[in-house]
């Protein structure tokens, strides 16, 4: 699956992606401060999960309009001790739900570990513009929460493409799985393969020669039938 970082400047947005990934990820810096983007892969419950973080500058909008094209989820960083960075993730939040209409998204309330860090009762009062949004506290530092925050966005992303999911792994390893793919979903083979494209990139599935048959990798057959269960590992 694929996971856009994004925030305002300084939130934690690479610490959170170093965290998730156990350091093996990639920054393209200078200065201390991120002006491309940060790339690394985890394995979450067998499912792999690309996460790019964009950087948090004003500047850089195009990049993060770049990096946000066909993302599954997003993972919203803010930094729950800093109120004079409310301003500037406002304007974040306002463009990253422009990019990415009707994408899931999780705010993840940075920097908990901080003595002056404000709860989350207080930023969704502060930050009006979160509402209906999913806010968990965390600390990209510590780690802590971290993976509770990504665990919920892939439910989340899991739970919009679950007619598709299941529909996978029903037909997966039948001969003729694109054709009762495009029936029991009642689509043409133009969406029906751009599905098997999209999710064999995010390496779900494998598609044999001339796309009638596709086969969902085992280690995650359960959660395209389950998606709960992403959630309790």
């Amino acid at each position: 699956m694929k996971i856009i970082v994004t925030g305002p400047y300084e939130s934690g947005k690479s610490l959170m992606v170093h965290q998730i990934t156990d350091g093996a990820c990639i920054n393209i810096e200078r200065s201390g401060t991120t002006i491309a983007m940060d790339h690394g892969m985890a394995n979450i419950s067998g499912m792999s999960v690309f996460l790019f973080g964009t950087p948090g500058l004003l500047r850089f909008r195009t990049i993060r309009k770049i990096l946000s094209e066909g993302a599954d989820g997003i993972i919203f960083v803010v930094d729950s001790a800093d109120p004079e960075s409310d301003a500037r993730a406002k304007l974040f939040f306002r463009e990253i739900a422009f990019f990415l209409p009707g994408v899931p998204c999780v705010v993840a309330a940075n920097k908990q570990d901080i003595s002056n860090a404000r709860p989350v009762d207080e930023l969704r009062k502060n930050m009006r513009f979160l509402a209906g949004q999913a806010v968990m506290p965390c600390s990209a530092e510590t780690g802590k929460n971290v993976d509770r925050v990504l665990r919920t966005l892939l439910f989340l992303s899991m739970m919009q493409w679950s007619s598709v999911f299941s529909k996978f792994a029903e037909f997966s390893g039948a001969s003729n799985g694109l054709k009762k793919l495009m029936k029991s979903l009642n689509i043409g083979r133009e969406q029906a393969v751009g599905y098997l494209r999209r999710f064999e990139l995010r390496k779900l599935l494998e598609v044999q020669v001339g796309d009638e048959q596709f086969v969902v990798k085992d280690s995650i057959r359960s959660l395209l039938e389950n998606p709960n269960l992403i959630m309790g590992q």
